[in-house]
């Protein structure tokens, strides 16, 4: 699981999800549903938003995590 942080409060990736665009401007619209692993809360955030937040990195190797 992916944490990320604001520096204050601490979330973790719920899901990615990719929508086509079909409009006059075509393309694909990328989000990210975050999730706050206090109150639960969950939004929905685009890629530059995304940029602003930090992963929470664990000194657990990978191989040692339940």
């Amino acid at each position: 699981m992916t944490y990320l942080t604001d520096g204050t409060h601490l979330y973790e990736i719920a899901d990615r999800r990719s929508v086509r665009n079909y409009g006059l401007v075509r393309g694909t619209i990328h989000y990210v549903i975050i999730r706050d692993c206090v109150s639960e809360a969950v939004a929905k955030i685009d890629e530059l938003h995304l940029a602003a937040l930090s992963e929470v990195r664990s000194d657990v190797p990978r191989d040692q995590r339940h």
